[in-house]
């Protein structure tokens, strides 16, 4: 057969088979160079697809981080506002009727909010921040005790008050009677004599509840200043963690601080609070 197929081709013209062969290489050609050009649009739709893959997927994170961060800056000041409201609340208990305070209530937005952080903040922050609503918990624990006293002594004040103001108000209204008695010439002086053994009562009674005031005014000014010296520094070891939460909040929100200079306007703030705080308990004790 292939013998044959070479007799063939040695009738076939020069001319033809040149043309034939030319063909041959032409087409040849033209299959590769499509076949290159192939090759090259799946490289292509390849390279596309995968730059597409990699964009989706960096919007998908850029989406989410955008979503983490507003939920973030929304928590977070929350819980900045419910710091310095819980601060308030524990600065201000001192002068609060202990009877009407719930516990419950006092720490309710600021243990709601942390628990809120928690959700959303890096593990640095979230560790902090529990510690932070321990040591509110804590410190209100440790402060309602020594209250009980400063309250004692305000109930004292407000006991004697009330009393000095019924019996001098009786004082003053015998007095009136007798001045009333004289204005109409009456000249019983039974009626006189039991009026002004009434009034004598009265003012020295009330008299009595106004030292008894005084003194209790002087226990509980005493007692505020002992739970006040109790008190400041807890309160200041407090802010002082607080200022570890503020950094760790401000890092997860890529807002730079300089901890340090943070750090010293704190002790400045402290230093001029408890100056002041100095100078009106000297002047107290000077009137």
């Amino acid at each position: 057969m292939i013998a044959q197929f070479i007799e063939f081709m040695k009738t076939v013209p020069v001319g033809i088979l040149s043309g034939v062969v030319a063909s041959g290489i032409a087409l040849f050609g033209v299959i590769v160079a499509s076949a290159i050009t192939l090759f090259g649009v799946i490289i292509s739709n390849r390279s596309n697809t995968n730059r597409l893959i990699l964009q989706l997927n960096h919007d998908t994170s850029e989406k989410s981080k955008e979503r983490i961060s507003k939920l973030r800056h929304e928590v977070y000041l929350k819980v900045a506002e419910d710091i310095e409201g819980a601060n308030i609340n524990l600065s201000t208990l001192v002068n609060r009727d202990l009877a009407s305070l719930d516990m419950n209530l006092e720490l309710q937005s600021i243990i709601s909010s942390i628990a809120k952080l928690k959700l959303v903040a890096e593990p640095n922050t979230t560790k902090l921040a529990g510690e932070l609503s321990a040591q509110f918990g804590a410190l209100f624990l440790k402060v309602l005790p020594r209250l009980i006293p400063v309250q004692n002594a305000k109930t004292d004040i407000e006991i004697n008050d009330s009393s000095y103001v019924t019996f001098s108000d009786e004082a003053s209204r015998l007095i009136r009677e007798m001045q009333r008695l004289h204005e109409q010439g009456h000249q019983d002086g039974a009626i006189l004599q039991y009026l002004q053994d009434s009034y004598k009562i009265n003012s020295d009674t009330a008299q009595e509840y106004a030292a008894a005031r005084s003194l209790a005014y002087n226990v509980h000014a005493k007692l505020m200043h002992e739970f006040n010296v109790w008190f400041l520094p807890e309160m200041k070891e407090l802010l002082s963690f607080q200022l570890k939460v503020m950094v760790a909040i401000r890092e997860d929100l890529g807002i730079a601080c300089d901890v340090a200079d943070l750090q010293r306007q704190l002790e400045r703030h402290w230093a001029v609070m408890e100056a002041g705080y100095g100078d009106v308990m000297k002047d107290l004790r000077r009137e």
